[in-house]
């Protein structure tokens, strides 16, 4: 037997130890084999279970978005076929009726008709029938009834006063334009006194009205054709300041400052009659919502 040198002495003792913990490391493990196959079974058969149910899913959500892909495709249908049918319907009505002979002269002959009745009060009547009856539709009236909601008349002959207001309003504007531009002396001679107290109208004749601070006045819109009755509350060189009997503030413009707003002329008259009797009274005790209605009631 050869001899052996420290080397090979060295590697001999190594595998020798290296096997010994081999076989004690197995020993050791022997017992935790049988848990080992069972968790291992237990894995793949959760595996499966997963994979199988993974694939009834998915086959179940391609079955419902071919379900629904089916559902859409039907109810397109049915719509284009309804489509075609109606247009399909509206042709052969245009078919079956008898074409006119010249499309030229029918158009021109309702255009005229519409430019003569446009502002007819008849055709302005129908129009408002057929709004009023369209908007009965969407709103419920019932407690405009018993002759609070005006007719068609009512508001046809509104409409037709107001233009004509309009017009005699243009008219008397440029007649005094007119009268202007042509160097026509004025009628009526307005001034105001020096203490700002008093206005001096006096016209070509001689005869004329003097207002006071607190006189009873009517304010006259030829615009509106209408009265607002009040006192006079200040008179200033270029405007005079009224309190109307609804409590309302009102300037008039001066004889000194001229109109360049456009604004329609007011005239100041005497006014025998009104609600109160005197400014101080008026400024203290301003009518409300109530006696306004009261006193337009019983007149």
């Amino acid at each position: 037997m050869a001899e052996l040198n420290v080397r090979e002495l060295l590697e001999l003792e190594r595998q020798i130890y290296q096997e010994s913990i081999d076989r004690e490391f197995v020993r050791r493990c022997k017992p935790f084999q049988a848990d080992r196959e069972r968790e291992l079974q237990a894995a793949q058969a959760q595996l499966q279970f997963s994979r199988r149910d993974a694939r009834t899913l998915l086959e179940f959500e391609l079955q419902q978005a071919e379900d629904v892909l089916r559902t859409d495709r039907e109810q397109l249908k049915h719509k284009l076929l309804e489509r075609v049918r109606r247009r399909r319907l509206r042709v052969q009505k245009r078919l079956t009726e008898k074409p006119p002979t010249s499309n030229i002269k029918q158009r021109r002959e309702v255009e005229v008709a519409e430019k003569k009745a446009r502002l007819e009060a008849k055709m302005l009547e129908k129009q408002l029938q057929r709004a009023q009856r369209r908007t009965r539709k969407s709103f419920n009236f019932r407690h405009l009834s018993g002759g609070v909601l005006p007719t068609p008349q009512r508001i046809v002959e509104d409409v037709v006063n107001e233009c004509e207001k309009l017009q005699r309003n243009r008219e008397r504007e440029e007649a005094a334009r007119m009268a202007e531009e042509e160097g026509a002396v004025a009628t009526m001679h307005v001034g105001v006194s020096e203490d700002e107290q008093k206005l001096v109208c006096q016209g070509r004749s001689g005869v004329g009205e003097t207002f006071c601070v607190g006189d009873a006045v009517v304010l006259m819109s030829r615009l509106t054709e209408e009265d607002f009755h009040g006192f006079v509350s200040a008179i200033l060189s270029e405007e005079v300041q009224l309190v109307l009997v609804c409590g309302t503030h009102r300037q008039v413009v001066g004889p000194n400052s001229k109109r360049q707003d456009g604004q329609e002329e007011q005239t100041i008259t005497v006014s025998l009659a009104g609600v109160a009797t005197s400014l101080e009274e008026l400024l203290q005790d301003p009518p409300d919502v109530r006696r306004r209605a009261a006193a337009v009631m019983s007149t």
